[in-house]
Parts: structure tokens; sequence; C-alpha cells
């Protein structure tokens, strides 16, 4: 693997582990986070019963959606991109990008709207770090990929 594609790999890696860790610590969660509390304006224990099974329903099922991604871009980052094939920089995009980019997104937005200290910038740090080692990634074919690249045919 070329030094290109080290540093890629961590970048894309860092981000995968995150999701990974994010996801376990979300999806077990008894409660919603400080910063959510916070958001709201109120405790976890000043909520109605019915109103906090919801947020932990939907905070446990972010979770799991951040763990699935952790998954698949490590799933991609051990198989085919380790390995050389072309297409898989752009699964790491396509798997990486929606759930980072968004998380982004509405974490800086939550944050604006309400002044509760979101860990905004730690998710654009993940989406740039993604975004960084997908550009990094050397889009020609491991020759021993046994595969064509998408982005240059016929090179080797």
């Amino acid at each position: 693997m070329s030094s290109r594609n080290k540093v890629a790999f961590v970048c894309i890696a860092i981000p995968a582990l995150v999701e990974l860790g994010l996801g376990v610590a979300y999806f077990t969660a008894s409660e919603v986070m400080s910063y959510h509390q916070e958001a709201l304006g109120v405790g976890w224990s000043q909520l109605e019963p019915g109103v906090r099974t919801l947020l932990l329903t939907l905070l446990n099922g972010y979770g799991s959606a951040h763990f699935a991604v952790g998954i698949a871009l490590g799933a991609v980052l051990l198989l085919p991109l380790r390995r050389g094939q072309a297409w898989a920089r752009w699964a790491v995009l396509a798997i990486g990008f929606p759930v980072l980019g968004a998380t982004a997104y509405l974490s800086a937005r939550l944050a604006a709207a309400t002044g509760s200290n979101v860990p905004w910038q730690g998710a654009i740090v993940l989406l740039l770090l993604l975004l960084v080692g997908v550009a990094l990634v050397d889009p020609r074919v491991d020759p021993r990929a046994g595969a064509q690249s998408v982005d240059a045919p016929g090179r080797q």
C-alpha cells in the first residue's frame, strides 16, 4: 500500500471507529445526552414518560444507524479498499457522507438554534477526515486486485 493510501486509510478509519463508538453509546443510552437536555431546557426526569420513551427510542435508533455506518465503512476499508479495488472509494463516500454530513449539519443547527453545547465541531472534523480520505485514495487499481479502475481504465 502506498504512503498516500496509508494516509487515506487512517483518514477513513478514524470516522469508522468513532461511528462504532457513537453507535454503541447512543444505542445503549438510558437517557438523552446532557447537551440534548440543555437544548430541551429541562432535565430528563422533568419530561413526561411518553416523551422520554419517544426521545430514547429516537436516540437508540440514531445509535444503531451510526453503528451500521461504522461496520459498513470498516468492511469496505478492510476488504475492497485495502485490496485496491477502485469502486471502494465511492462506496466509502456513499456510506459515510449521508450520515456524517447530516450529523455535522444537524448538530451545528441545533447548537445555533438553542445555544446548547452540542459537539458539532467533532462532527465536522469526522466529515472532513472522510472526505480527505476519499480524495487521497489512489484511483489506480492495484494489479493484484484483479479489476480495472473506473477512474483510470487500463492503468495498472
